[in-house]
């Protein structure tokens, strides 16, 4: 199973982290913020798994505290200080793990592992399709991409299978685990199926290179982030 995270960043520069972070190949970085509005923005509409936050002037404490007004639970947050004299308060807010820099490799690993084993038990995510009184129930690792059409949305799955559900492509899209992006006002890809990206014919690959869909560039930070991934 993979795992999304975004890094808060504060005033002071952790070069270590992405070098410690990036040996593990269950992560993925969606997101990197030194901005209060956009780091909220972000967690709220991406929902990643994990948070390493650097508190800061710029971004203080508190924004757990904004966070938990608007989510049912937060993410898992590791936070990240020069000293101890915060790990009260953010035990109290629910903090998952609290780390003092300079980071080292061993306090990066075993944070990583915690975190692995409190999510554990996660199973694989079903996501329901009701087409004229007919639910579909599939697993959201099947679906190669979504196809919009008017006010319904086609479910592409991997076996070749078509459903239609009588839904918008908005409504299914914040319901979706994080590899799943938006790429163009028709399409959400799977991450996990694109074989191939052609960004001056603005064209996404998917199961080997036997779909070809569109992307738009309005959707450009996507497609920067699935290509990140699959670099990487």
């Amino acid at each position: 199973m993979q795992y999304s995270y975004v890094f808060i960043q504060g005033e002071t520069s952790l070069p270590n982290l992405n070098n410690y972070l990036n040996v593990y190949d269950d992560l993925l970085c969606i997101g990197n913020y030194d901005n209060y509005e956009e780091a909220l923005n972000k967690i709220l509409e991406r929902k990643p798994n994990l948070v390493f936050f650097q508190v800061s002037n710029k971004i203080p404490l508190s924004f757990i505290s904004e966070l938990l007004e608007y989510v049912d639970k937060l993410p898992y947050f590791i936070v990240l200080s020069e000293n101890t004299d915060l790990a009260y308060s953010c035990i109290k807010k629910g903090v998952a793990d609290y780390l003092t820099t300079p980071l080292s490799e061993i306090e990066i690993r075993k944070s990583y592992l915690k975190f692995k084993k409190k999510n554990a038990s996660l199973e694989k995510k079903i996501i329901c399709i009701k087409s004229n009184g007919d639910y579909n129930f599939i697993e959201v690792n099947t679906i190669v991409y979504l196809k919009a059409d008017n006010n319904t949305t086609d479910f592409y799955l991997k076996n070749g299978k078509i459903i239609t559900a009588f839904k918008t492509l908005k409504c299914f899209e914040e319901s979706l685990p994080f590899y799943f992006f938006r790429i163009h006002n028709s399409f959400i890809v799977n991450s996990n199926y694109v074989s191939r990206i052609n960004l001056g014919k603005s064209k996404c690959y998917l199961s080997n290179n036997e779909i070809i869909v569109s992307f738009s560039r309005t959707y450009k930070e996507n497609i920067e982030t699935i290509i990140s991934k699959i670099a990487n």
